[in-house]
């Protein structure tokens, strides 16, 4: 019995991953949220393969006039990764308090607080720079901004 068991344990696997998959991909439309992440019709700034929080090179980011999109892309958006490890947000470009640039070893990082609970996000980014020349006239003017 157990080596009938060991023989079959592959396709077990694969079923079972399927079934996972195919239940991320029903909870995603569901709750209104892109299996194949797009990058918004009014996008101000949009990088394709960033990194930060736990994703290295799979995130969409994107600034509208409103908010700041962080969304991960096909196919790290399944298996309930984004809401594990909180990698989907849209957040308010209004509540953002703090935005600065560390430059360092591993690349250009911006980093920002936002919310009442003051969160902060920080995001590998190839252009940094316009990153940030697109924020700054959409947060609040109270906001600091400093490089280090």
């Amino acid at each position: 019995m157990s080596d009938r068991f060991a023989d079959l344990s592959p396709f077990i696997a694969i079923i079972w991953i399927t079934f996972v998959i195919a239940v991320s991909v029903l909870y995603r439309r569901r709750a209104g949220k892109p299996v194949f992440p797009q990058v918004p019709e009014d996008a101000l700034f949009a990088e394709h393969w960033a990194s930060g929080m736990f994703a290295s090179n799979c995130l969409l980011v994107a600034i509208t006039p409103n908010s700041i999109s962080v969304v991960p892309r096909f196919p790290f958006n399944l298996m309930f990764l984004p809401e594990i490890y909180r990698l989907e947000r849209i957040i308010p470009t209004a509540s953002v308090s703090a935005v600065w640039r560390i430059k360092g070893i591993v690349g250009n990082n911006v980093a920002f607080t936002y919310g009442p609970d003051q969160r902060t996000l920080r995001l590998r980014l190839s252009k940094p720079d316009k990153f940030m020349e697109t924020l700054r006239p959409l947060v609040p003017p109270t906001a600091s901004w400093r490089v280090s």
